[in-house]
C-alpha cells in the first residue's frame, strides 16, 4: 500500500497555529492521548466523518467492541479534549479531528499518535524515572565512536527505524512549518542530514522544484530501507537524492546553500555537539544557511512546558522499558540510554558561533518544535 500524499507547504502554511498547537498538545496531555487512542481504536473519527450520530445509533453498531458506558466515556471525554462536538443529541467531527486525525486527513498526524501510544502505559514509571534515571552515554552519536561502532549500532536499529517510517512521515509537515516563511528561490542546493523516509526533503522539492535536493542518512545503508524510501519518492515523482552515508566520516554533497538537520540535536551530549556542529559548517557554501528544527527550549513558558512535558515521556518509557526487562546484555543499546538535558535555543546559538557561525536566530515553531537558523 502507498503512503498517503505529503501536504504542500502552501497547506501547511495555513493551518491555523492554535489548531495546530491543540492537536500535538493531545499527543503529549498523559489524560487525553488515552481517549483519542480509544476512539480511534473503535474507528469513531472515520464513522462520524460520515455523519453526525447519537448515542443510541453508535452504540448499536459498536455492540461487539464497547459496552454503552465505555462508548458514552469516550465520546463525552472526546468532546471536553475537542475531538467531538455534541449537537442535538447527535455527536460530530470537529475541525481539528478532521484535519489531524483521519487516515485521510490533510496533515494527518496518526503517525504522531501511534509513537506516542507507548507513553500510556509508561507514565506510570516517570516517579521511578525522576529517582534512578542516570545520565545518557551518547558517545556513539559523537565523533568520539569510529565509523565501525557506528555501523553496528545503526544495523541493530534497523527494525526500530522501520518502524518509525509512518511517525517520520506524517510529522515531516511539522518540521516544514518552520520554513513556511523562507523563500526558497534564493536558494539552489538543498541538504537534510538525518532525513529518515525524505518525507521533509521531498515536501520541500515539491514547494520548489528548481531546488536540488539531497537526503542523507546513515539508515540508507539497509537496501530494505532504501528502497522502500526510492519507491515512495518515485510514485510521488519526485526527483531527490539519497545519500546513504555517516555524515560525522564521509563527505555531503557540493555546494550546499541549504542545510537542514532536524531531530538530531536533541540525541546528542554536550561532550558530542562541537564536532557535528564543526562537520555541518564545513558542509556548507560560504554564506549558506544552517536550519535546525528540533525540541529545543526557546526560554518561553508555554513552550519550554511542551519540551518538558515531551522529555518527561521519553524519561518515563525509558524506565518503564528498563523494569519490564532489565539489562542483561553487554551489548543491549540501552545502556546508553539516560538523562540528556534539552537543548536550549541560547546554548546552541553559542556552540554555532564557537565554530565559526553568525547571524543566529530562533524561534518556537509548534511547540515542542523550534527552529534555530544561522548562516556561514
Amino acid at each position: 500500500m502507498m503512503p498517503p500524499a505529503l501536504p504542500s507547504l502552501a497547506a501547511i502554511a495555513q493551518v491555523p497555529e492554535d489548531l495546530l498547537a491543540a492537536a500535538v498538545d493531545l499527543c503529549l496531555d498523559a489524560a487525553a492521548l488515552p481517549v483519542l487512542l480509544r476512539a480511534l481504536d473503535l474507528d469513531l473519527p472515520a464513522r462520524l466523518a460520515r455523519g453526525p450520530a447519537t448515542l443510541e445509533w453508535l452504540a448499536a453498531e459498536q455492540a461487539d467492541l464497547a459496552t454503552d458506558v465505555s462508548l458514552e466515556m469516550t465520546l463525552e471525554l472526546g468532546c471536553g479534549t475537542g475531538l467531538f462536538a455534541r449537537r442535538d443529541r447527535r455527536y460530530q467531527l470537529t475541525a481539528l479531528t478532521r484535519s489531524f486525525f483521519l487516515n485521510d486527513s490533510p496533515l494527518r498526524l496518526l503517525g504522531l499518535v501511534e509513537r506516542h501510544r507507548r507513553y500510556v502505559a509508561a507514565i506510570a514509571a516517570l516517579p521511578a524515572a525522576l529517582r534512578e534515571t542516570k545520565r545518557a552515554d551518547r558517545r556513539v552519536w559523537s565523533d568520539r565512536a569510529d565509523v565501525g561502532a557506528q555501523a553496528d549500532y545503526f544495523r541493530a536499529r534497523a527494525a526500530f527505524n522501520e518502524a518509525s517510517r509512518d511517525y517520520f512521515r506524517d510529522t515531516a509537515w511539522l518540521l516544514a512549518r518552520a520554513h513556511c516563511r523562507r523563500d526558497l528561490h534564493a536558494h539552489r542546493v538543498v541538504c537534510d542530514i538525518g532525513a529518515g523516509p525524505a518525507a521533509f526533503a521531498a515536501i520541500l522539492k515539491a514547494a520548489a522544484p528548481h531546488l536540488q535536493v539531497h537526503a542523507a542518512e546513515v539508515t540508507y545503508k539497509d537496501p530494505a530501507y532504501l528502497a522502500t524510501t526510492a519507491a515512495d519518492l518515485r510514485a510521488a515523482d519526485l526527483d531527490v537524492a539519497l545519500h546513504a552515508i555517516n555524515v560525522l566520516h564521509e563527505e555531503l554533497p557540493p555546494a550546499i546553500d541549504l542545510l537542514t538537520a532536524n531531530r538530531l540535536f536533541s540525541g546528542l551530549g554536550r561532550d558530542g555537539a562541537e564536532g557535528w556542529a564543526q562537520r555541518l559548517h564545513a558542509a556548507l557554501a560560504p554564506g549558506g544557511t544552517l536550519a535546525l528544527v528540533d525540541f529545543f527550549a526557546t526560554g518561553e513558558p508555554a513552550h519550554d512546558r511542551s519540551v518538558a512535558g515531551l522529555v518527561a515521556l521519553w524519561m518515563a518509557w525509558n524506565r518503564h522499558e528498563l523494569q519490564r526487562a532489565p539489562l542483561v546484555d553487554p551489548s543491549d543499546d540501552r545502556h546508553a540510554w539516560g538523562w540528556n538535558p534539552p537543548w536550549r535555543c541560547d546554548e546552541l546559538a553559542a556552540l554555532l558561533a564557537r565554530v565559526g557561525f553568525h547571524d543566529v536566530r530562533a524561534r518556537s515553531v509548534v511547540p515542542p518544535f523550534a527552529l534555530v537558523e544561522a548562516r556561514k
